[in-house]
């Protein structure tokens, strides 16, 4: 038989210990999780802001480009607009070189050919269909202008589409058949210039392709001058 010592004080000292470190251990525990939990949120919200920051910048480069395609369409609209002007420039600086041709040709005609000329014939559509406005321009070009006068012919060729013409075959047909013109050929009498200008139709089926235009100078100085023009329609619209 073995003999213990009976020692109860000792037996509690050690009880209050093992209270003490489970109490230390339930608490410590307590402030670790604690503070993991505080670190979880810390980052988390770093998260969020980081989120809300790289949209914030998404919203931006969106912005911008919305405007950069913006700025693309504009200048590419004010590219157009300048060639539009550029060409309608263009086009009236070549009407002005025209115009100053015509008025240097009738104030100091030396250079170019001398007499009677048919300087310009134009045909610019209308409202109706098959209907045309004609414009003849008659120049004189002399050292010495008198009054000089004759008549003027107009003739337009080309080739009927009707099923029952003859293909291929050409046809010229006179003013006369085109429009009401009472007298017939046209008159002309000047000294420097004279316009002519009128209405004609074309008979349906009829294909023009060339106008030819005849003047002839009646007096005591007879002459006649023959041009052939193609048939261009000028669009004012």
């Amino acid at each position: 038989m073995r003999v213990v010592a009976h020692r109860p004080r000792r037996r509690l000292a050690m009880f209050g210990v093992l209270v003490v470190i489970a109490v230390s251990g339930s608490v410590g525990g307590f402030y670790l999780g604690k503070a993991k939990a505080g670190l979880d949120t810390t980052y988390l919200n770093a998260l969020i802001e980081l989120d809300r920051a790289n949209n914030d910048e998404i919203s931006s480069l969106k912005s911008q480009l919305v405007d950069a395609e913006l700025a693309r369409q504009v200048d590419g609209q004010a590219a157009v607009r300048l060639s539009q002007d550029i060409r309608k420039l263009r086009d009236e600086a070549a009407g002005s070189e025209e115009e100053v041709t015509f008025y240097k040709s009738l104030m100091a005609p030396s250079s170019i050919e001398r007499g009677l000329q048919i300087a310009e014939f134009e045909l610019s559509s209308t409202d109706i269909s098959g209907q045309f406005f004609y414009h003849i321009l008659l120049t004189q070009t002399e050292q010495r202008r008198d009054w000089i006068q004759g008549d003027v012919k107009l003739e337009i060729r080309g080739h009927s589409a009707t099923p029952d013409s003859p293909k291929n075959e050409e046809q010229v047909l006179s003013l006369t058949e085109f429009a009401d013109i009472e007298p017939y050929p046209l008159k002309f009498r000047f000294r420097y210039f004279q316009d002519l200008s009128g209405l004609l139709t074309l008979p349906g089926g009829f294909i023009p392709e060339k106008v030819e235009i005849t003047a002839l100078r009646r007096g005591s100085r007879s002459d006649s001058l023959r041009r052939t023009f193609e048939w261009v329609v000028r669009d004012d619209a």
